[in-house]
């Protein structure tokens, strides 16, 4: 009786020191990737605005996981992922991307400096509620997002590269 009372003590213990430590971890995490394009604006804001033009370049909607996949100029879409163009105001593009059966995430692209000079910045932005495995799952998201985002800047830094 001594052990049970004590293993029910530890673990409430352990659940409150675990709670309280998640406290600690932002309630709002942003991942974010960059890179210098040498391209005109024109040509990198109808390569981003245009969301028909992403199968081009992009690796989280040209990923072989997704099936039936439309794009329009307003909107990707599959059976597993949707996103959506919100707004398209000066050097920044703002979407939604909505997985099926979870959460939304706002993400955008903001390009900065002259024709022939630019600097890109992609970021999703997430949201995360108090629970304490959903906050230290925030810590792998920029290893899950992060790669496929360096991939897909590199392939429009490319694309824009080579047909100016």
């Amino acid at each position: 009786m001594r052990f049970i009372k004590l293993a029910i003590i530890s673990a409430i213990i352990l659940s409150i020191v675990i709670y309280l430590f998640s406290l600690i971890i932002p309630s709002q995490v942003r991942v974010s990737r960059a890179i210098n394009i040498s391209a005109p604006k024109d040509s990198l804001r109808a390569a981003l605005a245009d969301l028909r033009q992403w199968k081009n370049w992009n690796e989280l909607v040209n990923s072989a996981d997704l099936t039936n996949k439309q794009y329009t100029d307003q909107q990707f879409s599959s059976d597993q992922l949707t996103v959506t163009k919100n707004a398209l105001v000066g050097d920044s593009l703002l979407t939604n991307w909505q997985q099926k059966n979870a959460r939304m995430l706002s993400s955008g692209f903001v390009w900065l400096g002259e024709d022939g000079q630019l600097v890109l910045q992609w970021y999703f932005d997430i949201k995360l509620r108090w629970y304490p495995w959903e906050k230290f799952g925030s810590i792998v998201f920029d290893k899950q997002l992060g790669p496929s985002m360096e991939k897909s800047l590199g392939n429009l830094k490319k694309l824009l590269e080579e047909n100016p």
